[in-house]
């Protein structure tokens, strides 16, 4: 997914999956359920054109995403490699640096720097969703067997749905519960409004 938006950031309107291949919106609607997937991504690419995002930190951050998937397959407990999961995470430790070296190094100001370092990484959960949202697409594509896939996309898309599954879920909330619940309203400072999701339009400021 972020090979994907760094590759359509100068292509406003569209989704270059490769030299050969882009779509655009009406192109995306001849595909079954992919209009919402291609309206987030394109909201997703859009929040990368503002930041104006340098190759430096699209590939901390890409990198940053494979890590953190490996790191949900790996058990903080009862692993056959107990050192793999503290390896990860000084990787991960490593690339992170790197990604505040490379914000450091286009001369903004300390204050500046940290301020896009939570832009870049707030970007790594609407990427996460959207992905979710693909995988999830292929998983219904392939239940109702409507076209062929690889054997690599096949093993990747079971592994996605196995560790999905064995998730904790959230318990259901009794219905008697919904009373004993304090609603409390929020102020203008925390509004949700001031905050971007990949469903919102691109062309937005800077989220607060």
């Amino acid at each position: 997914m972020m090979g994907l938006m760094w590759r359509s950031v100068d292509h406003p309107g569209k989704l270059i999956f490769s030299p050969d291949l882009s779509l655009s919106r009406e192109e995306g609607n001849c595909v079954q359920g992919f209009s919402e997937i291609f309206d987030m991504l394109i909201a997703a690419t859009s929040r990368v054109r503002e930041l104006k995002l340098q190759r430096e930190e699209y590939v901390c951050l890409k990198a940053m995403i494979l890590l953190n998937s490996n790191m949900c397959l790996i058990s903080s407990e009862g692993s056959e490699e107990p050192q793999s999961r503290s390896k990860l995470l000084r990787l991960l430790d490593a690339v992170t640096d790197a990604l505040v070296w490379a914000i450091a190094k286009s001369g903004l100001p300390y204050r500046q720097q940290y301020t896009r370092l939570a832009h870049l990484l707030m970007l790594l959960s609407h990427v996460r969703h959207v992905s979710n949202k693909g995988m999830d697409h292929l998983h219904c594509m392939k239940m109702k067997n409507m076209v062929p896939l690889y054997d690599l996309l096949l093993e990747m898309l079971d592994a996605h749905i196995m560790h999905s599954s064995r998730l904790p879920s959230r318990p259901q909330q009794e219905p008697g519960d919904l009373t004993e619940v304090s609603v409390r309203p929020l102020s203008s400072s925390s509004s949700m409004s001031n905050t971007w999701t990949p469903g919102s339009t691109g062309g937005g400021g800077e989220p607060q």
